[in-house]
């Protein structure tokens, strides 16, 4: 991960779709309020970047969502045999409509949540300063475990002990359950 040279060649590399997972945040169906989409992660092990990609359904009268689709880019650094540190970078939202017109366009919003978590560690250390002997509070760092992985499946526990269950589309047996 993160080798220019030899980050094709990372079993990690590569487009992988969505099986399972126990993430409230990560799952979509025709069901939800958020409606139906299809995700999925795209790591390019050369640049140590993952991007989770989320394509929304069309809406149940045929016509395309407000919001077409959703990725989040994210730096990738491994920090050990199968651990992989991660970084939150921006999220591109894909929209549909510009002020009422039909117009597809791209919003990039950048990710602040590790700049607030040092900001809230750095204040939390300054109002214990009195106390030398306070634990040192460092901000949390998102990470997944590599649990299982193969040339078309694979299995990873995030930092927030969820599971993701993930497939190479390559894969034959796994093509009705990601299609």
């Amino acid at each position: 991960m993160g080798d220019k040279e030899k980050g094709d060649q990372s079993p990690l590399n590569g487009e992988w779709k969505l099986l399972f997972t126990t993430a409230a945040d990560a799952t979509f169906s025709k069901n939800s309020t958020r409606g139906d989409a299809k995700v999925k992660n795209v790591v390019d092990a050369k640049r140590g970047r993952v991007t989770n990609v989320v394509d929304f359904a069309l809406t149940p009268n045929g016509t395309e969502p407000l919001l077409k689709q959703l990725n989040v880019v994210i730096a990738a650094v491994p920090v050990g045999k199968s651990r992989v540190e991660l970084r939150f970078r921006y999220a591109r939202v894909v929209l549909t409509k510009f002020f009422g017109w039909k117009k597809q366009w791209s919003l990039y919003i950048p990710v602040p949540a590790p700049f607030i978590t040092r900001l809230i560690v750095f204040f939390s250390r300054v109002v214990k300063f009195w106390k030398r002997d306070a634990e040192k509070k460092v901000p949390p760092k998102a990470y997944f475990d590599v649990v299982y992985l193969d040339e078309d499946l694979r299995i990873h526990r995030t930092g927030e002990d969820n599971l993701f269950v993930q497939a190479k589309d390559g894969w034959v047996e796994a093509r009705p359950y990601l299609a």
